[in-house]
């Protein structure tokens, strides 16, 4: 049971710690959309989960069938993250400041093409975890993962709730807000990545 309970707090502290970028996002999310409906959160916080839950079993996958490749790879995650982020950051901040000017209210872009990109981006690092849960058995992996996923999903669904709560009084700066968000996110990356 001792190994059990060692496991399961791990898969809760690794789930914390992959959240957070998840959170970030949403936070970001729920200024942008403070009128969203729940179940376009609840389901968005659903691809952010089943992104979290993907990725570290495919890192697992490769590190058990590709190694040697998969390390080049690994040591292209957090570049390709933080040019990611910085890009989405800056063409928000950018907008966002052109809007404030301009004062047309346009809202940021949200579709499914979006959501995707932002889950796949948050869910890098755990993509990475695939070295730390390569010698669990699958089934273990698969229940690390779920740990993660659920987490994610509860950050998430946490962060647009408290980004919508604030949205409606910033709402005329949701997209610099937003922006900055994203490039908080890019530092991130780039001070644990480099």
């Amino acid at each position: 049971m001792n190994g059990w309970l060692s496991f399961i707090i791990s898969s809760i502290l690794f789930g914390l710690g992959l959240a957070v970028d998840a959170f970030l996002i949403s936070l970001a999310g729920g200024v942008n959309e403070p009128n969203a409906k729940r179940g376009k959160i609840l389901a968005s916080a659903l691809v952010f989960a089943l992104f979290q839950l993907a990725a570290p079993l495919i890192g697992r996958l490769c590190v058990r069938t590709v190694a040697e490749r998969f390390l080049f790879f690994k040591e292209c995650l957090s570049g390709i993250a933080l040019a990611v982020l910085l890009f989405l950051g800056i063409k928000m901040l950018v907008e966002g400041l052109r809007q404030s000017n301009s004062k047309d209210g346009e809202k940021p872009k949200s579709g499914i093409g979006a959501l995707l990109l932002r889950a796949a981006v948050s869910s890098v690092d755990a993509l990475s975890m695939g070295f730390t849960i390569a010698e669990y058995s699958l089934w273990t992996a698969v229940a690390g993962a779920g740990i993660i996923a659920a987490i994610t999903f509860v950050a998430y669904t946490a962060g647009f709730f408290i980004g919508r709560k604030f949205g409606t009084r910033l709402a005329d700066k949701a997209m610099v807000i937003g922006g900055i968000l994203f490039i908080v996110m890019a530092l991130e990356v780039f001070i644990r990545g480099f």
